[in-house]
């Protein structure tokens, strides 16, 4: 699993705080250390000449007296030496070394520093008086560093490490917070959403960034009114005259067989204006829960005639009570310009029949329908075209014609559900269309179609596919079928 950049601005932020922390501990313990050991061989040598003055000068009670008071004021106490004694190191070693070296050039003689004697844990100064041995005895704590790994110390530096860590945090959520809302930004863009309107403050860099973008989508935003309103116009300046042209046909002397072929042709325009139209349409914002079986039954009534002829064929196995929350007219639209193309480009071979079988079923977060026919199929090198927009087979243009939309339609309605399409050939012949659509939100669906028109139509998230991703629009020519129907 690859790491957020966030996830790694922070690792790499932390791991340079917690080794600037480790590296500071390090460089601050070098730098006391000397003079802490100066300072405690300054008062030891104090101690031990004070205490040979005493052991010296003094006899009797006069001298348990003094030494009593040294050990009452001063914390220090004498003890005599033997060989026999049990004499354990400073744990410090590099510490005791360094005190050694000052006592002993304070003293003009060697001198031994001691952490445990005999099982006593204290510190264990050697000190001779002529030809007498004697430990002078001192706390520990006299001689304790800053920071020199006590669990007290430990605690403090996790708690900066910690801390650390958390300045780690923020900063890179402060450094990444931009670029995550440009991410959600771009993501909406895709859908067709419309984006909010980036921060232009900050560092300049990011302020740059964001009003690029915000300009990008308001010009976007622009093109795609003028572009509604240019297929409008469209849509009404073709289809009037030739509504108006299918009268006189219908109205003019000419033979049947003549009027019936001009009249077909009207209606392939009109037709392809129809998807174009589709196309580039808006999404409707109405979310509601969708009936699957309601829809493709209410859908299958308008192929009435054709079943009834023979010329369609339909297997359905749909999930009892399955539903989708989403827009009736969005799967209506989808199923639309699936059986179109089935039945313009999937007669069964050696037959005018079209055969469509159907699957429905819950998938995730949402409904995955697959559409199977019992046409010629499509060669593998031919699949990665079917489905971009206007690209058809080229056997297809003198025979069928067509805009070359009908699955793209389908690809991009399937995409605005952040769903996806995949096409594939079907073991046995024929071709098998998985479209997976997921539930919408109400509160967040496009208010128009998207801009980005350079997206693989049939791209889809890897976890809501399963499957190779291969597209298709349209497929081996056949007999043109006078009957088919233009919707």
């Amino acid at each position: 699993m690859r790491l957020s950049l966030f996830w790694r601005t922070f690792a790499l932020i932390s791991l340079l705080l917690a080794i600037s922390l480790g590296a500071w501990y390090q460089l601050y313990r070098a730098f006391e250390q000397p003079p802490q050991a100066s300072r405690f061989a300054w008062e030891m040598a104090s101690a031990i000449n004070l205490a040979r003055t005493a052991l010296v000068h003094t006899r009797g009670s006069d001298r348990e007296a003094l030494l009593q008071a040294m050990a009452s004021n001063q914390g220090l106490r004498v003890y005599p030496r033997s060989d026999a004694d049990r004499v354990e190191p400073y744990p410090n070693q590099k510490l005791g070394v360094e005190v050694e070296r000052q006592l002993t050039k304070r003293l003009g003689n060697p001198t031994t520093l001691a952490g445990r004697v005999n099982g006593v844990h204290a510190l264990w100064v050697s000190f001779d008086i002529d030809d007498e041995r004697y430990w002078l005895i001192a706390e520990p704590e006299r001689l304790v560093l800053p920071m020199t790994g006590s669990r007290t110390e430990m605690v403090a530096f996790a708690i900066g490490v910690l801390l650390a860590m958390i300045g780690g945090l923020l900063i890179s959520r402060l450094v990444n917070r931009p670029l995550a809302n440009l991410a959600r930004s771009i993501d909406r863009l895709s859908r067709g959403e419309p984006p909010p309107r980036l921060s232009e403050s900050g560092p300049p860099e990011i302020a740059m960034l964001n009003r690029r973008f915000n300009e990008l989508a308001g010009d976007l935003q622009a093109m795609d009114a003028d572009r509604a309103i240019v297929l409008a116009g469209v849509s009404h300046d073709v289809r009037t005259p030739l509504t108006r042209l299918r009268l006189e046909v219908e109205m003019s002397a000419l033979p049947d067989a003549a009027q019936a072929s001009m009249i077909e042709e009207i209606e392939r325009i009109d037709s392809i204006v129809h998807q174009f139209v589709e196309f580039a349409s808006p999404l409707e914002r109405t979310v509601e829960v969708v009936d699957i079986n309601d829809v493709f039954s209410q859908f299958l009534r308008l192929y009435s005639r054709e079943r009834a002829a023979g010329l369609l064929s339909v297997f359905k196995r749909v999930e009892h009570g399955l539903t989708w929350q989403g827009n009736p007219v969005l799967l209506e639209r989808i199923l639309s310009n699936v059986f179109e193309n089935a039945i313009k480009y999937a007669a069964t071979p050696g037959e005018r029949n079209v055969r469509i079988d159907i699957i429905g079923r819950r998938h995730e977060k949402g409904v995955e329908l697959i559409f199977r026919d019992h046409g010629p199929g499509v060669p593998e090198a031919s699949l990665s075209k079917l489905a971009r927009p206007f690209a058809r087979l080229d056997t297809e243009r003198s025979v069928i014609g067509g805009s070359g939309l009908g699955l793209a339609i389908v690809a991009r309605l399937a995409r605005r559900t952040r769903g996806g399409m995949i096409i594939e050939n079907a073991s046995g012949g024929g071709l098998r269309i998985r479209v997976v659509l997921r539930d919408l939100d109400s509160a967040k669906v496009a208010a128009r179609e998207t801009f980005i028109d350079t997206l693989d139509p049939v791209s889809a998230p890897a976890e809501l596919m399963q499957a190779p991703q291969s597209t298709r629009n349209g497929r081996r020519s056949r007999p043109s079928r006078s009957s088919s129907p233009s919707r």
